[in-house]
């Protein structure tokens, strides 16, 4: 019989480190099955959008859909949630067809999980599934771009996927910087510092990491120092751009990184071109390179593409969107844990 499992139930079972390895053998999956994953599909009316990932994983015998809703704040500078519905995974056995469980909400994966916080919090494992294959193994020092929910959730990540002792966080607001040390300070063994300017952030640090709402850059490549590696979240908003409610594509990088970058991977390079993300689709038509300069996840997982040459290059991983791979991997990762410890409801 399937489970409907809530999210909340899952408090305390499953680790960063676990969820990072199952979404990695998502993405090792989709490079063996590429057409057994859509690109995300996003549905826009003014404020209002529906979010849709389609996957499977043929090795974890799992297959379905993960659905949200939200209405949005956006000025020129930046992009915000105003209303949020519950994130449903619905997901499958892919080899018999039955159907194996109904996650409402996303899972907790985090020492510090605010209430009313409980979405989105795949994010940040996608982010450090190519930031474990592209950053030096010996990086010890991260700058963070961001104070929200995603940048609460990445620094958490990233020191549980690198020996990170000193964390370097910005953004415009000193108090919010403030604010961020002082509450995420007990949930990281790193020592978490406020920088006042944007480029210290970026200056003698082995990590960069861009959490930010962000419509404009706030990393740029002259900051960048050698061995440095980049990992930037932000997507599109192209459907804002149609409808002429923004006038420009969103971005947190600028040409210079791309430039000056040795390795480029995204979650997927098609997202990219489907949704006109600024952060790729600028500096190809700027000339700064081609769209097959930009590798897949998938490729990187595989092995099939390096993730660095040397401990001198400079990466740069765009997570553009998660996919449908991963969170199919971790729909089966959350059913098999709910099994073994009896939790959900059957039906």
């Amino acid at each position: 019989m399937a489970l409907f499992i809530r999210s909340e139930e899952l408090t305390g079972l499953i680790s960063i480190t676990e969820a990072v390895d199952a979404v990695e053998k998502g993405f090792a999956s989709q490079e063996d099955h590429p057409v057994f994953s859509l690109p995300r599909q996003r549905m826009l009316a003014n404020d209002r959008r529906i979010t849709v990932h389609s996957g499977g994983c043929v090795p974890l015998g799992v297959a379905g859909t993960f659905v949200h809703y939200e209405r949005h704040n956006y000025t020129a500078q930046d992009q915000s949630y105003a209303a949020v519905g519950t994130r449903v995974y619905v997901c499958y056995d892919s080899e018999t067809g039955a159907l194996l469980a109904i996650i409402a909400g996303c899972p907790p994966f985090y020492r510090r999980q605010a209430a009313g916080d409980e979405f989105a919090t795949e994010t940040a494992i996608t982010s450090a599934v190519g930031t474990r294959r592209m950053a030096r193994q010996d990086a010890a020092v991260l700058g963070l771009y961001g104070t929200g929910r995603q940048a609460r959730r990445h620094v958490e990540a990233m020191c549980a996927i690198r020996p990170i002792r000193e964390v370097r966080v910005y953004s415009r607001s000193a108090g919010n910087r403030r604010a961020f040390c002082d509450t995420m300070q007990p949930h990281v063994d790193a020592e978490l510092k406020p920088v006042d300017r944007p480029e210290d952030a970026a200056r003698n640090v082995d990590v960069i990491v861009c959490a930010t709402g962000s419509n404009m850059p706030v990393v740029f490549g002259r900051w960048l120092e050698e061995g440095v590696h980049v990992t930037s979240i932000v997507g599109s908003n192209k459907e804002l751009l149609m409808e002429g409610l923004v006038s420009r594509p969103r971005r947190e990088l600028d040409d210079e990184v791309l430039a000056r970058a040795d390795v480029i991977v995204a979650t997927l390079v098609q997202q990219g071109i489907q949704d006109e993300q600024g952060d790729l689709l600028e500096p190809v038509r700027n000339g700064v390179l081609a769209w097959n300069d930009i590798e897949d996840l998938s490729a990187l997982v595989t092995g099939k593409t390096p993730g660095r040459r040397s401990d001198k290059d400079i990466t740069l991983f765009k997570q553009n969107s998660d996919q449908g791979v991963g969170y199919m991997a971790l729909a089966r990762l959350v059913h098999d844990k709910a099994r073994a410890a009896g939790i959900g409801m059957e039906f």
